[in-house]
């Protein structure tokens, strides 16, 4: 039983030094993989990185090329595919290459594959490595091989490499050559005609690497250990185990820490200082697994690049390790949402939602415990530290807490203090959840009246107070007030604030600025005004504002703003800010949001601010991975410069040569891609990219981390594309050279081709127009002619028949009457009825001679209705006028025809039915058109006849309309009882008119 006891606490010991191992991985390595599901190959088994500082991988399938943002195939210009890569190394000459079915080749600077050289070992190729006189060894599993520039050279007895197969071979910074065969290890010093035995035997040794002190490592995939061999003299060695899980690759960073890959244990990791420690004393080796992250337990190989980061691959992806730069506070598990103070002394203080308060203070730190959810901290000169929770308002007193005050409203958890103040006079003023604002003073609490009618505006969510002693208070919705002097001053919408909640502020010298929901805002002459920033979504919800001198010698002649938003942290440059205030373009700022986000926590109030500084510079923000630090005058870790290049271009679809500049198209596309990059392998999540294609685009814009430039519809034109990538320092990279396209003008859209066009195309609309009129004109012609001479024959057949058999009729009567005597009652009613018949006979004719288009005898229409009146018994108050506006021309007979009986149609019925006291008849001869207008003062027209274009059982208006329809005229009646009536009865003067060209035309058409 006590053995079993002992067992399981040595067990329970060993998981627990194994997860605080772990956890030390975790809290200072940054971490993240590519897999299958990211687009990233699978099965990376060698890694390097070539001069340029792209990353290559050799995969199971083929060799790829990582820029930090995609995963790029290589293709041989031949097409060849390459199947399985086994090896890699980068030398001066470039990428040599070497394959699991044996051979390796050259991918030069220019990206070719040269041509296979001969003499090569057969099978697969381990491992290669370059010398320092610029030759190329490999270890094959037919032998060892070295390059001399022509070609291969097999290494053999001649040399001191006893062995038929070679496993691996290394170059350290000494110059020694390293070499495993099958059986044992060898080493080829710098002045050395031949290898020599080392004494370290092992059939299975997989990988050599060596430390920047010249020590060298060895792994044996079979055994569990590694060992280190340490130089003594040129010739002379010893070497020590150290015992670790059986480990297939190492490599060494920069601090002499040994990470080791295992095939089904992950990734191991062993500090400098546990090396050297007896193997009973070592503590447990840290180890990062699948479970912790890791893409895959079986870690197939690895690389430190030229920034220091590790890179892993393994058989599921790719991952990358760097120590980050901004390591968490060390806090008790649990702390969620923290507040954050600075005292008197410098000292950093973390108050945390579970009671803990914690202060720092160089090495050292202290804590205290409370009862309560820690929600607001502020330091002030007449209570020095001060913390505020739903138990009350506590103060620092020394080494213990005092509480100050309770809460003015019943405790509960749900009444918490969001936000806290402290005036000149020592009064604290304190906003507490959905209650309100309050201040104690004189030992008492009193409470401040709402400053706004608004539920959502019942209490501040963030105060401050200025240099000048003045208390501010953000609300909900775009309200912010100040308090000095006993007297409170607002600003809303109305005064340019519209950002949304109020809940980061700063005051500076110059002026004040406020943070929100949606952005940054400056107080000038008693106005807010917003700032104008790129990518509005990295500024939303802004929860700290901290300003900081440009140069660390500056004070306060140049302040950047540091904000803190739910997205990360940001610098906004103080020449930037001052620049686009002015006018300027698009800010400019660095970012740091990969370590900066806010926790997420919907149900707890986020303490505010969330990032203070401290005295001697340093500033501290409260993240969702906890308390981190940032140097602001830290230059960045990154080495080496974003390397920026303009990749391809595509035009609708077809991809475009770029290597030829400029680059002229074919034909105008609708839409063109330009797709561009940055070598960034350390961190390329906080580079944003800005391009302008000069002439098309006046300003830089902003892509974020887009990396392709589309454009449609381009105009003819040559264009420069120009594009730039901003760091986390803030400063911009450019590519050597802008991209230059000529987008040509077709021939369809050259001056010259649209000029002739137009002139082509105007003639052929004005002769196609031409004919349809004229042939339309011939129609209509020729319908009215056809009526017109219609009714002549039927004016012909009633005169030739009726009239004259009337008019005979009426001889004879009268020679009857003639008989009768002259006082005879007969002949009297005989004379009488031959006058009736008589005028019966004289309004047929005129009847007749209407039909027949003559209006006789008077041709112009205005006499024509000037004899209308004394048709009718019209009474003598009726005021009759026509007239004309314009020279009356000579009308087609039957337009003329047509026009009097409407006009005449409508004069009587103003005469007999209207009963109109005026009326006036108006022709207008215009060479377009000819017009009547008939106006009088009438009782009008009853609408709903109007409506049915006539009464039942009369023509009078339904006529009008048929003869206005018959040669298509314009008929428009406007009537009603208090107006009177207007109609208005309006033709083309190209039909309306007589013309000699259209009777000749007329003659043509009838001879036709």
């Amino acid at each position: 039983m006590r053995t079993y006891v002992i067992l399981m606490l040595s067990l329970v010991l060993g998981c627990l030094a194994c997860s605080s191992a772990v956890a030390r991985i975790s809290n200072e390595m940054d971490h993240r993989r590519w897999t299958a599901s990211d687009q990233g190959p699978s099965a990376v088994g060698a890694l390097s990185q070539t001069a340029d500082g792209y990353l290559w991988l050799g995969t199971r399938g083929s060799l790829y090329r990582f820029d930090g943002f995609e995963f790029e195939k290589f293709e041989p210009a031949d097409g060849e595919p390459l199947g399985v890569v086994s090896a890699l190394a980068s030398t001066a000459e470039g990428l040599w290459v070497g394959f699991r079915i044996g051979g390796a080749r050259l991918i030069n600077a220019n990206g070719m594959m040269q041509p296979v050289d001969p003499g090569l070992p057969d099978g697969v190729v381990y491992s290669i490595a370059e010398d320092q006189q610029g030759q190329v060894w490999v270890a094959a599993d037919e032998g060892l091989a070295r390059h001399d520039g022509t070609g291969w050279r097999q290494i053999g007895k001649e040399m001191g490499f006893i062995g038929l197969h070679a496993r691996a071979v290394h170059v350290d910074v000494d110059g020694y050559i390293w070499a495993a065969s099958e059986e044992e290890l060898y080493m080829l010093p710098p002045d050395a005609s031949s290898f020599m035995g080392t004494g370290i035997r092992s059939q299975s040794i997989s990988e050599i690497a060596s430390s920047p002190l010249g020590d060298v490592w060895i792994t044996d995939r079979s055994r569990e250990r590694v060992l280190r061999v340490i130089k003594i003299g040129s010739a002379s060695i010893k070497f020590e185990e150290i015992p670790t899980s059986s480990a297939n690759s190492i490599v060494l960073d920069e601090q002499g820490d040994a990470w080791l890959g295992t095939l089904g244990s992950g990734l191991h990791y062993l500090t400098a200082g546990q090396m050297h420690e007896p193997a009973e004393g070592r503590d447990v080796i840290s180890s990062y697994t699948a479970r912790d992250g890791l893409s895959s337990d079986y870690v197939l190989a690895q690389l430190i690049d030229r920034d220091g980061t590790l890179w892993v691959g393994t058989d599921a992806g790719l991952d990358r390790l760097q120590r980050k730069s901004l390591a968490p506070l060390a806090l008790s598990t649990g702390v969620g949402s923290t507040a954050l103070a600075v005292d008197g002394d410098g000292s950093l203080w973390v108050g945390s939602n579970n009671g803990q308060l914690t202060g720092f203070r160089n090495a050292s730190h202290s804590t205290f415990e409370l009862d309560m959810p820690i929600n607001s901290l502020v330091n002030s000169q007449q209570h020095g530290l001060l913390i505020g929770g739903h138990q009350g308002v506590f103060s620092l007193s020394g080494d213990k807490l005092v509480r100050v005050a309770a809460l003015p409203v019943e405790s509960t958890p749900e009444s918490a203090i969001r936000t806290m103040a402290v005036g000149k006079n020592g009064d604290i003023w304190v906003s507490v959840n959905r209650e309100g604002l309050f201040v104690w003073a004189d030992q008492q609490w009193h409470n401040i009246d709402p400053l706004s009618d608004s539920e959502r505006q019942v209490m501040p969510v963030s105060a401050s107070r200025d240099p000048s002693g003045k208390l501010w208070f953000g609300y909900r919705d775009n309200l912010l007030v100040s308090f000095a002097e006993h007297k409170f001053e607002r600003w809303s919408y109305e005064e340019g604030l519209d950002i949304g909640h109020v809940t980061a502020m700063l005051h500076l010298p110059e002026r004040t600025w406020v943070g929100g929901q949606h952005g940054l805002a400056y107080l000038k002459d008693g106005r807010f005004h917003r700032l104008d920033v790129p990518a509005a979504g990295s500024f939303q919800n802004i929860y700290a504002l901290i300003a900081v001198p440009a140069n660390k010698n500056a004070g306060e002649s140049g302040m950047d703003i540091w904000v803190h938003s739910r997205s990360g942290i940001f610098k906004l440059p103080a020449a930037e800010i001052d620049r686009v205030i002015a006018g300027g373009e698009t800010l400019l700022y660095s970012s740091h949001d990969h370590i900066g986000r806010l926790p997420m926590d919907p149900h707890k109030v986020l303490p505010l601010p969330t990032g203070v500084s401290t005295p001697e510079g340093s500033l501290w923000f409260a993240t969702g991975q906890g308390v981190v630090r940032v140097d602001p005058h830290k230059p960045s870790d990154m080495t080496h410069p974003p390397v920026i290049t303009i990749e391809a271009l595509i035009a609708d679809g077809v991809d475009i040569d770029i290597s030829a500049a400029p680059v002229r198209l074919s034909a105008p596309p609708q839409r063109l891609v330009i797709g561009y990059s940055a070598l960034n392998l350390t961190a390329p999540e906080t580079m944003r990219f800005q391009y302008r294609l000069s002439g098309h685009d006046s300003e830089w814009v902003d892509a974020g981390r887009a990396r392709q430039a589309v454009f449609s519809r381009l105009r003819p034109d040559d264009y420069e594309f120009h594009v730039r990538v901003l760091d986390e320092r803030g400063q911009f990279h450019r590519p050597k050279e802008a991209l230059i396209v000529n987008v040509p003008q077709v021939f369809y859209l050259r001056p010259w081709f649209l000029l002739l066009f137009s002139g082509a195309l105007l003639a052929l609309v004005f002769w196609i127009s031409r004919v349809y009129t004229q042939r339309e004109k011939a129609v209509l012609r020729t319908r009215l002619e056809e009526r017109f001479h219609e009714r002549e024959r039927i004016a012909r057949e009633l005169h030739d028949t009726l009239l004259q058999s009337v008019q005979g009729m009426m001889l004879s009567f009268q020679a009857v009457a003639d008989s009768l005597p002259k006082e005879s009652l007969a002949r009297h009613a005989m004379e009488r009825a031959l006058d009736r018949a008589d005028q019966v006979m004289a309004e047929g004719r005129e009847r007749i001679t209407g039909l027949r288009g003559e209006i006789a005898p008077a041709e112009d229409l205005a006499v024509a209705f000037q004899l209308l009146q004394q048709e009718t018994d019209a009474s003598d108050s009726v005021t009759y006028r026509v007239s004309n506006v314009g020279q009356p021309l000579p009308l087609r007979n039957e337009v003329r025809d047509v026009f009097y009986q409407v006009g005449r149609e409508a004069v009587f019925n103003a005469l007999l039915h209207a009963k109109a006291t005026q009326i006036s008849v108006t022709f207008t001869y215009a060479k377009d058109r000819f017009e009547m207008l008939v106006v009088d003062d009438g009782v009008g027209i009853d609408p709903l006849y109007q409506r049915m274009r006539g009464r039942p059982g009369h023509g009078g208006l339904r006529g009008i309309y048929e003869l206005a329809e018959r040669i298509e005229a314009t008929l428009m009646i406007v009537s009603s009882a208090r107006s009177g009536t207007r109609i208005r009865l309006s033709l083309s003067g190209a039909i309306a008119y007589e013309n000699t060209n259209d009777d000749k035309h007329k003659r043509s058409i009838r001879a036709g």
